[in-house]
């Protein structure tokens, strides 16, 4: 389990240039949301404080109690909170090694031929990890809920290669450089969103299609990279701009290196300026599990 604390937060805004403000759909109620366990806080030992927030309890309440009921393998899962004292604190389910974004960059092979600090990782896991994430997906998309902040550093991994998509990141100091600060102060993680979602704040399932395929292609990048890392915030928007206009001068992500042709059409196809033309992720997870078919991580999964 980890422990996510939450409290007040110095932003640093971004200039706001030609930006507009963005309203953030509220989340549809779910049946049979399950009540939090308010957990003893005397029995809990905070090992890292992993970020602070500016949100409301309000908010976290709503939006803890939401997650709690949720259930599946491939979600992680918010089973307690304290909300006696200061910092309130969620329990959610975490996992070792962790976050998918560290576990996979300290597999990246260097210039020299040499990973960083582990083990190679075979393509088949890296499909298999992906797989993972899109049956999670799958899962809220059965829901009709819409997940906004689906990246690879919203996931977990543990020792056997089972990932869970989980909500966590936009707390955790080490990714405040993957979000905007709005002039509302609302968080976007901009080279994620889907056009309609950045210009139009038109938030869906397909939008979160559009993010899946951002994170496939970290999870191909090994993580070593930052989507559109060679372009500044306001052109991140400026490329959203095109894709409203339809003007053809639309920016997309390189194919990576071990990215074979009909993954990266798969991405292709989340990319749609369309969301209607975008598949959902029932197709998308039948797709890579039928790339992968029979893959299981086992001793030689890593090299």
């Amino acid at each position: 389990m980890s422990l996510y604390c939450y409290g007040e937060r110095r932003e640093q805004h971004f200039t706001p240039g030609r930006f507009t403000p963005i309203k953030l759909p509220e989340g549809p109620p779910l049946e049979g949301v399950a009540h939090l366990l308010d957990f003893p806080r005397h029995r809990l030992r905070l090992l890292e404080k992993l970020g602070e927030g500016d949100f409301g309890m309000a908010r976290i309440l709503r939006e803890t109690s939401w997650l709690a009921g949720l259930r599946d393998p491939n979600l992680a899962r918010v089973v307690g909170f304290c909300s006696q004292d200061e910092p309130m604190c969620a329990l959610m389910e975490h996992s070792e090694p962790g976050d998918l974004p560290m576990f996979l960059v300290q597999r990246a092979v260097s210039e020299d031929g040499v990973t960083t600090k582990g083990p190679c990782i075979s393509y088949g896991c890296l499909i298999y990890v992906a797989t993972q994430v899109a049956s999670g997906m799958k899962y809220l998309e059965s829901l009709d809920l819409v997940h906004r902040d689906l990246a690879a550093r919203n996931c977990v991994i543990d020792k056997n290669f089972t990932v869970k998509v989980s909500d966590h990141a936009m707390y955790c100091d080490r990714y405040e450089n993957d979000y905007y600060i709005s002039d509302t102060k609302a968080r976007l993680p901009l080279r994620w969103m889907s056009w309609e979602a950045l210009l139009l704040g038109r938030q869906t399932t397909k939008s979160d299609v559009w993010a899946f395929a951002i994170t496939l292609w970290e999870i191909l990048m090994l993580c070593t990279q930052q989507p559109y890392a060679e372009l500044t915030s306001e052109q991140v928007v400026e490329n959203s701009n095109h894709w409203y206009q339809n003007d053809g001068c639309q920016r997309y992500l390189p194919r990576p290196a071990a990215c074979p042709r009909e993954i990266y059409d798969l991405m292709g196809e989340c990319w749609k300026r369309n969301a209607a033309d975008r598949p959902r992720f029932s197709e998308i997870h039948l797709f890579l599990q039928r790339k992968n078919l029979g893959y299981m991580p086992g001793p030689n999964s890593q090299v």
